[in-house]
Parts: structure tokens; sequence; C-alpha cells
């Protein structure tokens, strides 16, 4: 269980599992998580060998990119749940859905509620050599849980999983925070998901 704490950010989480063998690259990451009245905030430390971020337009295949992920199931009695994904220059997938075949994708006013700000900036990147750590800072209100009607996140006990992917990379690598038994790479399966409870 993480307990993921009101008005300000967790201690730095690693994001470091290794569940493929095919796929022995881990770039260093962690991130911090935190909440207040508003919504969920979050930050990613990424540092990787090679950094891609090709995909400006939302709802775009950012999964193709230097990418990081955030899988959230609000209620676990519902198999419904929530994938948000941002390249390394922020750019935003979001779905509900309860598997991979069944997406709902967010409309365009709800992607437009979640703000993100990345130290790369916001222009296109070609894929080349990484100049060092970067970082993604984003902020989720509770009306872009749009199906979930969420007047206020504290005591909630939801079930999550954080990944870092990037699958178009010459490298591509698969990373999870909570460890995921499949045999290949599969970041929608909700039975690996680990709990968050938010305190107060």
């Amino acid at each position: 269980m993480l307990k993921v704490p009101f008005g300000r950010l967790s201690a730095p989480q690693r994001l470091d599992r290794l569940n493929w063998k095919d796929f022995p690259y881990k770039p260093e990451v962690s991130f911090r998580i935190g909440y207040d009245d508003r919504g969920i905030h979050l930050e990613y430390t990424v540092d990787e060998q090679a950094v891609r971020a090709l995909q400006d337009t939302p709802g775009g295949f950012v999964y193709e990119d230097s990418c990081v992920e955030f899988f959230i199931q609000p209620d676990p009695a519902d198999p419904h749940y929530y994938n948000f994904e941002w390249n390394a220059i922020g750019t935003m997938y979001l779905a509900w859905r309860t598997g991979r075949q069944d997406p709902e994708t967010a409309p365009a006013e709800v992607l437009q509620l979640v703000k993100t700000e990345s130290s790369l900036g916001a222009e296109p990147i070609a894929e080349r050599p990484s100049e060092g750590p970067w970082t993604l800072k984003v902020f989720i209100p509770l009306e872009a849980l749009w199906h979930s009607g969420l007047k206020s996140l504290k005591g909630l006990k939801a079930r999550a999983n954080f990944y870092k992917c990037g699958d178009g990379l010459k490298v591509p690598h698969f990373v999870t925070w909570a460890p995921v038994s499949t045999e290949k790479p599969d970041y929608h399966r909700p039975e690996f998901f680990a709990e968050l409870e938010f305190t107060f």
C-alpha cells in the first residue's frame, strides 16, 4: 500500500520492476504523489539513455515516445479504471476502460483539464541521447475522473499502478512500480494494481 499525503508530495517512490526478460533495459525512474481538495499531484523524474517525444497532439500514441503512465481504479468494486499516459513533453492520452480492448477516450474538454509541466519544454523531440534527467509535473483535477463523480479524495482507497515505457525507441523498455505477472508486456491488467490510500 502507498499512502498518498494531503497537501504535499510523498517521498520519491522507485519505479523499477523489470517483469519481462526480453526487455532488460531499466531507466532510472521515480515518482512522487500527493493530493489536495482539487485533485492529484504527480511528479516524475526520469534518467534514460535516450529521449523521444514526437507526439504533440493530445490523444495520440504517446506510449511510443519516452512515456510515463498512471493507471488508477478509484473504486475497487468497479472494474473500470483510468489510464493516464504522458510523453516527455507532457502530451497526454487518457481513457476510461475495463481492459485493453474497450477504451472510452476522454473528450477534449476533459483532456484540457489536466495540467503538465515538463523540464524539456513542449516542442517535439526526435530520438536523441539524453542530456540528463527530465521531470514531468502533473495536476489531475477531480473533474478529469469524469465518470467517477468524486467530490473529495480524502480517505479513498483506490488501486493503481505506475509505469515507464518507450515502445517506439531504439531500445524499447517496460518498467513498472507494482509487479505485473504476464507473459508479455501488458499494462492493462488491473488485477496487478496495488492499493493507494489517500490519507488525511
